[in-house]
């Protein structure tokens, strides 16, 4: 069958639409493959946004107000709005105690409003609940605090990864230059096999090492993305060319007012607190609850009417009011006695829990001061080890291919440059941890570059 300029046309319309189709699907896929470049910044800022713990807080945050919103309802009626119908058919016992058969039928229709309520209960619950909301949130700023750091230190160590695999590379390219130079001697005469084999045991140390640092590095991407619930194939490249040296300390503070600051600023110690407040106001619904009594109130209001058989007459509107108060003694008050020890063993222990804080904070604000101190004295000498490791290994390196120097000697130098390069980005790491582990500890959120 020949084709009619029609179908040449719809054909011409589908290869089209698949050629488009095509250019998409590549466009998306080059999309998905391309990596989320962020900076230590924007990873904090994440952080806020998708932390699966950030998240969990907040929801902890407002089932407490929830919770406070309840407590505070606990002295408001309960209203019911309706229809009640009762039929009776059989014997029935009068007040005087005489036994009648009787056929009767009632309806009421209309509204009830009912309260029973623990008063003691009613005033001091929603004066917990409030301490308890205030303790959640002072939770949620304590692991907020936690999780940035946590973020901050992971991408810190993924770019330690990526530094330290670009000193393994230059590392291993000297190797192999070393050890094609050996072997050349060796081959010609001019040098020792035994030289030879010492370089190429060099080289294949270092390709060992590139693929451990490798592994590191995608270990360091996967804790990232993990922290910050991304998806699961995303990858990761950070802005940062080199690991950036915080400045948010000089390391020449005063350790005394830094513990004082901390003590009194840390969202732990907020929590506690809240909490103290939250088991005294609760002591109190329980020591005072022996003279507050408790309330029962009914009233109804509606259509009542009713008569013998089946049949609903003499329908009138109707009020009923009923009231009670009663002091209610759990266990002849043994009951609430024993509830009143476990408060008070409650408040000893949240007590002891705050001496513990105390001596955790000194001890970490002492810790992380101690190691910012350090690691900032040790910046310069790091750099110093490098730049004469690599002088050294220059110096070593234009010997050996003037035939003057020893072979072994290059190889000394090219461990000692790289073990420098490597010390210098530990270091420069722990100065930038140190630093944020002070900040925390003295109760600060971390807000670099945000």
């Amino acid at each position: 069958m020949v084709p009619t300029a029609n179908d040449r046309a719809r054909r011409a319309v589908c290869i089209v639409a698949l050629s488009l189709l095509g250019l998409a699907t590549t466009e998306l896929t080059a999309a998905a493959a391309e990596a989320l470049k962020i900076d230590l910044g924007s990873a904090l800022r994440l952080a806020d946004e998708r932390n699966l713990d950030v998240a969990i807080y907040y929801e902890r945050v407002a089932a407490a107000s929830a919770q406070l919103a309840q407590a505070r309802l606990l002295a408001v009626p309960t209203i019911r709005v309706g229809s009640a119908y009762d039929r009776h058919h059989g014997t029935i016992q009068e007040t005087s105690g005489v036994i009648d058969d009787v056929d009767r039928v009632s309806q009421f229709t209309g509204a009830t409003a009912s309260l029973g309520v623990d008063v003691a209960n009613a005033v001091f619950a929603p004066l917990a609940a409030r301490q308890n909301l205030d303790a959640v949130r002072a939770g949620a700023d304590a692991n907020r605090h936690q999780v940035l750091v946590d973020v901050a230190a992971g991408y810190l160590r993924l770019l330690q990864a990526r530094a330290e695999a670009r000193v393994v590379d230059a590392a291993l390219e000297r190797a192999n230059d070393l050890a094609e130079l050996t072997a050349s001697y060796a081959q010609a005469g001019e040098g020792l096999v035994a030289d030879a084999q010492m370089a190429a045991v060099q080289r294949a140390t270092w390709q060992q090492r590139q693929l451990e640092v490798r592994e590191n590095l995608e270990v360091a991407i996967a804790n990232v993305v993990r922290l910050l619930h991304l998806e699961a194939d995303v990858m990761i490249e950070p802005i940062e060319e080199t690991i950036p040296a915080l400045e948010l300390y000089r390391g020449d503070e005063q350790v005394a007012p830094l513990i004082e600051h901390a003590v009194n600023g840390r969202p732990e110690a907020e929590q506690l607190d809240a909490l103290h407040a939250a088991a005294e106001e609760e002591l109190k619904s329980r020591r005072y609850g022996w003279f507050i009594p408790g309330v029962s109130l009914s009233y109804g209001a509606g259509e009542f009417g009713g008569g013998p058989g089946s049949q609903i007459a003499n329908t009138d509107h109707r009020d009923d009011l009923s009231l009670q108060l009663y002091w209610q003694f759990e266990g002849f008050g043994f009951g609430r006695r024993a509830r009143i020890d476990a408060d008070e063993a409650r408040l000893r222990e949240i007590g002891l829990q705050r001496d513990k804080l105390h001596d955790a904070i000194v001890a970490e604000v002492r810790g992380a001061l101690a190691s910012t101190q350090s690691r900032r004295e040790q910046l310069p000498l790091a750099d110093t080890a490098v730049e004469r490791a690599t002088q050294a290994y220059e110096l070593n390196r234009e010997r050996i291919y003037d035939k003057q120097g020893l072979p072994l000697e290059a190889l000394q130098a090219m461990q000692a440059l790289a073990t420098a390069e490597l010390t210098r980005i530990d270091a420069l790491v722990g100065y930038d941890l140190a630093q944020i582990r002070l900040h925390t500890a003295l109760g600060n959120p971390l807000e670099i570059g945000r």
